[in-house]
C-alpha cells in the first residue's frame, strides 16, 4: 500500500519554485506553467505535425489557456503525492477532473493509468544522493548539478516535479489533447533509483499491474477522503511514455508481451520520444529498436489489435525501421525544411544561411497507418538550433528556444506528447469540455475477451 507524502514534499521543495502548497493544492501557475512568463499557455502540434505551408514546416500553434472553453478554470485536478515500500518508492500523480469523478463513484475500471519514465538517475548528483530525499553536496564545478543549480537541493523533488508539469508541461499537454473533451487520465510520475533498479519493479505484467492497482486505491482514499482497504481494484487502459534513454523501459515490458489479459485489454498505447536504446553505438541501437518494433507489431497484430505506437524521433534510421516495420505505416510525408518559409520570412532565412557554421536543416518525415493508431514523426537534428550535445549546433537552426523549449531533444517530449495523447482511444476522454459536474461520469469501455 502507498502512504502519503504529500507534506514531506513539499517541505522539500526549492524554496524559490513551490509547485505543492502547504494547504495541498498546487501553484496554477506552476501546473499548467507559463512559456517566457508571458503567454498563459503552451505550443500544441496540430493533428499532423508537419505542414510545408506553415512556417518552418511545423504545424504547431501556441494555444491560450484563457480560450479554452471555460479556460480550464475547473480541470486543474488534483496533484498527489505517494511513497510505498518497493524499489521504486516515490510516485507523483494527477488526478484530472473525470478521472476524479470515476474515483468518488467507485468506478475504478472506468479510469486511465498513463506512466511516463524519465531516463535514468546515473549521474551526477543523482548518484550521489540519497534517494528520494537527500540534498545534493557536490562542489566539483564540472558537475552537471552545479551547473544546473542542484546543490543543496534535493535532485529527485525536483526532478518528480519536472516530469509532472513545471519542465515537460505534461499536465497542461494532456488537458489541451483535445480541443473538446476533458482527458479522462491518472497520469503518473515515478522517481527512479538507479540503485532500486531503474524502474525495473514496474516492468513486468505483474509488477505494472499491482503499481496501477496501488495508485488506484490511494488516489480513491485521497479524493475521497474516506480510508481503503488494500485490494486488487478493476482498472481502464494503461499508456506507457518513455523519453530518451528511458525508452529502454518501455522496450524491457514489451520484450514480455504475451497474450494475457493485461497485454490484450489494459495496455493501449505505448509513445517514444527520441528513444536511444543504447548509448555510443549506432548500429546496436538500431537493431534494438528493430527488435522493440517486432514485439510491437506482435502485440499489434495477434495480442490487440486496437493498441497504439507512436514515435518521435530525431534518429533517420528510426523512422526509416518504423516505415519498414509490420506497423503498416502508409504514405509518409516529407518536408523539405530548408525550402518551407522560416519564421521571420526571407531576409531572416537569408541572414540564417550566412551565419558561421550553418548548415541545411535537413528532411522531416511523418507517417500514419491506416487508422491512426500507428504513427511516427521524425526531425533530424539539423533541424533544431541546439539539439543536445555543442557539436549538432546549427546556427542556421529553427530556434526552439523562443518558446522555452531548451534543446531539441526535449523538444520531443516537451511539445508532442500531447499529440501522442490526441490519438488515444475515445475512452482516454470524457465529457465534452466545459460541463458542469452534477454527478460521475460513467462510460462504458469496450470489452474484448
Amino acid at each position: 500500500m502507498m502512504t502519503d507524502v504529500f507534506s514531506r514534499f513539499q517541505s522539500l521543495q526549492d524554496p524559490g519554485l513551490k509547485l505543492l502548497q502547504s494547504d495541498g493544492t498546487a501553484d496554477t501557475d506552476l501546473l499548467l506553467p507559463l512559456v517566457l512568463h508571458r503567454d498563459r499557455g503552451i505550443d500544441v502540434p496540430g493533428r499532423r505535425v508537419l505542414d510545408a505551408a506553415r512556417p518552418d514546416g511545423l504545424n504547431v500553434r501556441m494555444v491560450q489557456y484563457a480560450d479554452v472553453a471555460g479556460g480550464l478554470a475547473d480541470e486543474h485536478g488534483t496533484v498527489l503525492v505517494a511513497e510505498r515500500d518497493q524499489a521504486t518508492q516515490l510516485f507523483l500523480m494527477w488526478v484530472s477532473r473525470t478521472a476524479a469523478l470515476h474515483l468518488k463513484a467507485g468506478a475504478t475500471q472506468n479510469v486511465n493509468v498513463h506512466f511516463l519514465f524519465h531516463p535514468p538517475t546515473d549521474r551526477d548528483c543523482y548518484a550521489d544522493t540519497t534517494y528520494w530525499t537527500g540534498a545534493c553536496g557536490i562542489d566539483g564545478k564540472d558537475r552537471g548539478c552545479v551547473t544546473g543549480g542542484l546543490k543543496g537541493q534535493q535532485p529527485y523533488v525536483k526532478l518528480g516535479e519536472r516530469y509532472l508539469c513545471t519542465d515537460f508541461r505534461a499536465v497542461a499537454q494532456h488537458l489541451l489533447a483535445s480541443d473538446r473533451f476533458e482527458p479522462n487520465v491518472l497520469y503518473v510520475v515515478p522517481v527512479a533509483s538507479v540503485a532500486g533498479g531503474n524502474f525495473d519493479d514496474l516492468l513486468t505484467e505483474q509488477g505494472l499491474t499491482r503499481a496501477v492497482q496501488e495508485v488506484l486505491l490511494f488516489a480513491t482514499g485521497k479524493i475521497t477522503g474516506r480510508p481503503v482497504q488494500d485490494g486488487f481494484p478493476e482498472f481502464g487502459q494503461v499508456m506507457l511514455s518513455g523519453y530518451s534513454h528511458s525508452g529502454d523501459r518501455v522496450e524491457k515490458l514489451i520484450k514480455t508481451v504475451t497474450d494475457t489479459p493485461f497485454f490484450r485489454r489494459h495496455l493501449s498505447q505505448i509513445n517514444l520520444f527520441d528513444p536511444n536504446l543504447v548509448v555510443g553505438d549506432p548500429k546496436a541501437r538500431l537493431e534494438r529498436f528493430q527488435a522493440l518494433l517486432e514485439r510491437a507489431s506482435f502485440w499489434k497484430g495477434r495480442v490487440n489489435r486496437d493498441a497504439r505506437v507512436f514515435v518521435y524521433t530525431s534518429y533517420d534510421d528510426h523512422q526509416r525501421a518504423m516505415l519498414g516495420s509490420g506497423l503498416g505505416l502508409q504514405s509518409p510525408t516529407t518536408v523539405n525544411l530548408d525550402t518551407v518559409e522560416w519564421e521571420g520570412g526571407p531576409s531572416a532565412k537569408a541572414a540564417l544561411r550566412r551565419t558561421a557554421g550553418a548548415h541545411p536543416r535537413g528532411t522531416g518525415v511523418e507517417a500514419y497507418n491506416h487508422d491512426r493508431s500507428v504513427g511516427v514523426v521524425h526531425l533530424p537534428p539539423s533541424f533544431f538550433r541546439h539539439w543536445l550535445e555543442p557539436a549538432l549546433d546549427n546556427p542556421a537552426g529553427w530556434d526552439q528556444s523562443a518558446r522555452d523549449n531548451g534543446h531539441g531533444h526535449g523538444w520531443f517530449l516537451r511539445s508532442l506528447l500531447s499529440h501522442a495523447l490526441s490519438n488515444a482511444t475515445p475512452e482516454w476522454f470524457g465529457e465534452q469540455r466545459g460541463f458542469k459536474a452534477a454527478g460521475p461520469v460513467v462510460q462504458p469501455r469496450p470489452v474484448r475477451n
